[in-house]
């Protein structure tokens, strides 16, 4: 997600200052919320950490909730939408997208940390745990019609989109990751798996 330029504080005159943009407020929103959970994601820390005053903040945003419906629409937009057009747009053919997607998803550790904090939030706020699900199918939908592509009869390529998501999200509650050789291996293998002839 893009950051718009900013500066220091504006010094001189009362209430003088540059403001961060919205996208600024939203990035250091989503990274506060991988690395400290949604209770964290106040104004006062997040204009700290953008050099600017909390009157900032309301340029841009009604209130604390607002921010965080803007920061759970950037994560649909940046971790679905974006990530299936890069798959599909750096993909050479259509056998290497299924791959081209498990890499991506597998080896971002800030997604991971992520994942972790948006499911976690769902478990407390039901529009997220509805957004959830919706990102959730439209993941898992992809998978299929990737499947579908490979040759894979549809009943399995249903199921076997399910065993490679719930892995995938599985690994982002675990250590598994900290050894890049292992997880090519690893994901390699489960690759193998999942497109085998049905």
């Amino acid at each position: 997600m893009g950051t718009a330029n900013r500066t220091s504080p504006a010094r001189g005159k009362a209430g003088a200052e540059t403001r961060a943009g919205r996208s600024d407020w939203i990035d250091a929103g989503l990274s506060l919320l991988g690395s400290a959970g949604i209770e964290a994601v106040r104004v006062e820390p997040l204009a700290v950490t953008l050099g600017v005053t909390k009157g900032s903040f309301y340029w841009h945003f009604k209130d604390r909730d607002a921010l965080h419906l803007a920061m759970l629409e950037a994560w649909r937009t940046g971790t679905t939408a974006n990530a299936i057009e890069r798959v599909e747009k750096e993909s050479a053919g259509k056998g290497e997208r299924l791959k081209r997607l498990i890499s991506m998803a597998a080896k971002n550790t800030k997604l991971a940390r992520l994942e972790v904090a948006i499911r976690a939030w769902a478990r407390t706020d039901e529009r997220v745990a509805k957004s959830l699900a919706e990102v959730d199918r439209q993941r898992v939908d992809y998978l299929v019609a990737l499947l579908r592509d490979a040759g894979i009869n549809a009943r399995s390529a249903r199921l076997r989109a399910q065993i490679l998501y719930l892995t995938l999200v599985g690994g982002f509650f675990t250590e598994i990751g900290k050894s890049a050789v292992s997880d090519e291996a690893l994901w390699s293998e489960l690759e193998r798996l999942i497109v085998r002839p049905s």
